[in-house]
């Protein structure tokens, strides 16, 4: 059949070919016309989707990090990655659930704002100064942009602001104040004594048919999860551009040509005094706020610090704090009223009272650093990365196009293409579907390809995967080990210690059960402590905090009720990480209010206020995720 299609791709038969190929993609596009659709969103928040690579890429952040948190204990395959991606699509959820109520409630954050957070961040900070070389090249490590970044940062910053207007409003009454103090100052008297459970590991026994029922009772925990290590081609503008030889006279020929690029446009560094007014403000509001700003003004003019009147006045609450530093910002960026006045004044020059959509703003400049473009020879370094990149670039996109059309023609193996290309074939050690802990495997990308039918089943090469607009790479499945359940054999031993630890404690917990038992009864615990050879200590005065003592001993000292008496103590046992203890309350002594001065009293009430205002804000966001309309895709295992 396909030597007749070539016998009569000629003429009328070709094109009438083209026209049904042609239709298809005109009316659906290629990406309908192939099947592939529209990903199912993981979630709707009233009518909002969120994208499951969303979703994947947040829980794949959120896996790397606790395997970082786990250091040298990490054990991948003990984490869900169902649950993880549950945890993540709740926290995406949440967060659009949070700024459509921010949005509705009219929260906004102004160019002024946002610029100065941006500003504050110390990953864009260069000897403790924002830099923008350092803003752009941060991002784009991240494979970010500015377009994209700001808009994510703004709706960040909006979110905060809801945030912050419940948590910063909670307040502690003084009796509220009084009875935390009386809890969170609290004293008991405490005895108690340690039971090892590692001292009954040898009076146990663990049968084989403890150890076959729990193994079969349990047998998911003793599967080797599925893994792939895969070869792979790299093809990025930065690996190119490192073997691009580069000439003085290429150099200044490129830096004459995109002479512009190099212009260091003028910066101004400003402080202001922000009084608000709505912009459809009626006239005596918008009066008011005029007279409030020209009074300080007049202040300012009269000797008194810009920055101190700044940080009681100013209503804009980012630049406020700072004493209404601006930072160091190019035009663009200010709103235009605020940007023409800045830079029309000299470096310590203070404005009239300047009008923008926010309100009356009183400018002076602190700095200016002068425009210009630099010598080339200050710049040659910067010239020459740039020119590498540009030729980088030219030959990327050529090499991309060959390494598809080689790895698609030569389907069975990555070494036509690394031998056409001059690219050396890589390997990634062994990863399970949740990805690797670093390199091409972190990549949910890179992970689907891997596991995808094509290289997994079919023993072919990817295509093209693209980490970036100028970073890709082809893989091939190296090693391949499907998931496989542990023998009972190689698991045994593990399952006997396990049992055996367990009935250990269980025989330690009865011990201390039975001498607290006893105590309660009014035996001598003292006595019965010596009878076992073991050490009865008292402490008085324990706080809440105390470091001394093993935690599990403080938490239970402080959830048993109070004693009747000193007389008649409460006797209690408890489970701690790998021993026991039977612990005596003997008394309790209440925290006194009246023992705090002024600052401390205002600490604890801020606390509490504190632990309030999260408290609400949490009711807060269950109210709107159950107001709102959530769908959420049933994700299989």
């Amino acid at each position: 059949m396909l030597q007749s299609i070539r016998n009569r791709s000629q003429g009328w038969f070709a094109w009438a070919i083209v026209v049904l190929i042609t239709i298809p993609f005109a009316l659906w596009g290629i990406q309908q016309y192939l099947g592939g659709g529209r990903e199912p969103a993981a979630a709707t928040v009233n009518g909002v989707e969120i994208p499951q690579r969303e979703v994947q890429r947040v829980a794949q952040r959120q896996r790397q990090q606790l395997l970082r948190a786990m250091g040298a204990n990490a054990a991948p395959a003990l984490l869900d990655e169902l649950r993880l991606r549950e945890m993540a699509r709740e926290g995406l959820i949440e967060n659009e659930v949070l700024f459509q109520a921010a949005q509705s409630a009219g929260y906004r954050v102004s160019d002024e704002q946002l610029v100065t957070r941006i500003r504050k961040i110390p990953a864009f900070q260069e000897n403790g100064t924002f830099s923008s070389a350092v803003y752009e090249q941060t991002l784009r490590n991240q494979g970010m942009r500015p377009g994209n970044f700001e808009p994510m940062l703004r709706r960040d910053l909006i979110i905060e602001q809801l945030q912050r207007g419940i948590e910063d409003t909670a307040f502690a009454t003084t009796r509220e104040v009084d009875e935390a103090v009386r809890l969170k100052r609290q004293q008991r008297d405490i005895g108690f004594l340690t039971i090892s459970a590692r001292g009954y590991e040898q009076k146990v026994t663990v049968s084989e048919e403890e150890i076959a029922s729990y193994y079969d009772d349990n047998m998911q925990q003793f599967v080797s999860p599925e893994r792939v290590s895969v070869d792979y081609l790299e093809l990025s503008v930065d690996q190119l551009a490192k073997g691009i030889e580069v000439g003085d006279a290429d150099l200044r020929a490129y830096f004459e040509e995109h002479k512009s690029s190099y212009f260091k446009p003028e910066q101004r560094r400003a402080s202001h005094i922000l009084i608000t007014v709505a912009s459809d403000a009626d006239k005596t509001a918008v009066t008011e706020a005029r007279n409030k700003a020209e009074e300080l003004l007049k202040r300012i003019r009269a000797g008194e610090s810009f920055s101190e009147l700044a940080r009681k006045f100013s209503q804009d609450p980012g630049s406020a704090r700072e004493g209404g530093d601006l930072g160091f910002f190019g035009k663009g960026i200010m709103e235009p009223a605020f940007e023409k006045v800045a830079f029309s004044l000299k470096e310590g020059e203070v404005s009239d009272p300047v009008r923008t959509e926010f309100g009356f703003h009183i400018i002076k400049v602190t700095g200016i650093k002068p425009g210009g473009t630099p010598d080339f020879s200050k710049v040659r370094d910067q010239v020459a990365a740039d020119y590498r990149h540009q030729q980088a670039e030219k030959r990327f996109y050529d090499a991309a196009e060959q390494l598809a059309n080689l790895s698609y023609e030569h389907p069975d193996s990555l070494e036509p293409a690394a031998e056409q290309l001059g690219l050396e074939i890589q390997s990634t050690p062994l990863f399970g579907r949740s990805g690797g802990e670093e390199g091409i495997a972190a990549d949910p990308k890179v992970v689907a390809a891997a596991f995808s039918p094509e290289v997994l089943e079919q023993d072919y090469n990817s295509e093209p995967v693209e980490l970036s607009p100028v970073h890709m790479v082809v893989v091939h499945k190296k090693e391949h080990i499907p998931e496989q359940q542990l023998p009972l054999a190689d698991v045994k031993q593990k399952i006997a210690e396990q049992l055996r630890h367990k009935k250990a404690r269980d025989a330690a917990f009865a011990a201390a059960e039975s001498i607290a038992h006893k105590a309660a009864e009014g035996e001598e615990i003292a006595v019965l402590a010596k009878e076992r050879k073991l050490k009865w200590e008292r402490r008085n005065g324990v706080t809440r905090n105390d470091t001394t003592l093993q935690q599990a001993i403080v938490r239970k000292a402080f959830r048993m009720p109070r004693p009747d008496s000193a007389a008649k103590p409460r006797y209690s046992a408890v489970q701690m990480e790998d021993d026991v203890a039977v612990i005596g309350l003997f008394g309790v002594k209440d925290g006194e209010p009246g023992s705090l001065d002024g600052k401390e009293f205002e600490r604890e009430r801020r606390a509490l206020a504190a632990s309030y205002g999260r408290s609400e804000y949490a009711d807060l966001v269950k109210l709107l995720k159950v107001a709102a309309d959530i769908s959420r895709l049933k994700e299989a295992p």
